[in-house]
């Protein structure tokens, strides 16, 4: 793969990961500019996490090569220092609260935690005190738009950010993407919602039978 141009947020080159002897991602190729809006479409099983959980460090690609603003996806910690992934269904530790979520996050980061005015900012000031695990799957959706916020990466990745929220945290959802990509940063998003994803993608991606069209 030749030297990346700086002006990339991500590239893929034939990027596979195959699970035992089956192949989830065959032949995924891609490169996004800075302040790009990627939405990922395709059925279940089509391969969306595992792209964005190879994109944010977390799975090894079985072969092929990829970059994120530069690094190598094989120099994990620098890739993830550049990416914040939001996941549909984890990345809370649920015996903590929302704001005390808030302020581990913001400690990962180095950062000092907003916490009161982040929560009031997803519609969650009256739970600040909740436990994680206590919280609706709406609810908890809502905290981790809050630590997107929070996040200072420059490459957002979200995993299905509308499954499980009502329609005003639907809207919450399209306004910090926005938010998000206004200060410049590239977001990389699954959804099974194209009417909402258009609403915000620049681009629309196909992931079928591995391989991205």
């Amino acid at each position: 793969m030749a030297a990346p141009a700086p002006d990339f947020a991500l590239q893929l080159a034939h990027v596979a990961r195959k699970f035992g002897a089956q192949f989830v991602l065959r032949d995924v190729t891609l490169d996004l500019r800075p302040g790009e809006v990627a939405a990922l479409f395709g059925g279940n099983g089509a391969g969306k996490t595992t792209l964005l959980r190879v994109v944010a460090g977390l799975l090894s690609a079985s072969r092929g090569e990829g970059r994120v603003f530069g690094y190598d996806l094989k120099d994990k910690r620098s890739v993830r220092e550049h990416v914040f992934f939001m996941t549909e269904g984890g990345g809370l530790y649920g015996d903590l609260t929302a704001t005390e979520n808030l302020d581990f996050t913001a400690r990962m980061y180095g950062l000092t935690a907003p916490s009161a005015e982040l929560l009031e900012r997803v519609g969650l000031g009256a739970a600040a005190n909740k436990r994680a695990r206590d919280l609706s799957s709406g609810m908890r959706k809502r905290l981790q738009l809050a630590r997107m916020l929070l996040a200072p990466s420059p490459l957002l990745l979200l995993d299905e950010p509308f499954a499980n929220l009502d329609a005003g945290g639907k809207d919450a959802v399209l306004t910090h993407l926005r938010a998000a990509q206004d200060a410049g940063k590239t977001i990389l998003f699954s959804s099974h919602e194209p009417e909402l994803a258009g609403q915000v993608a620049t681009r629309t991606l196909t992931l079928e039978q591995g391989v991205l069209g």
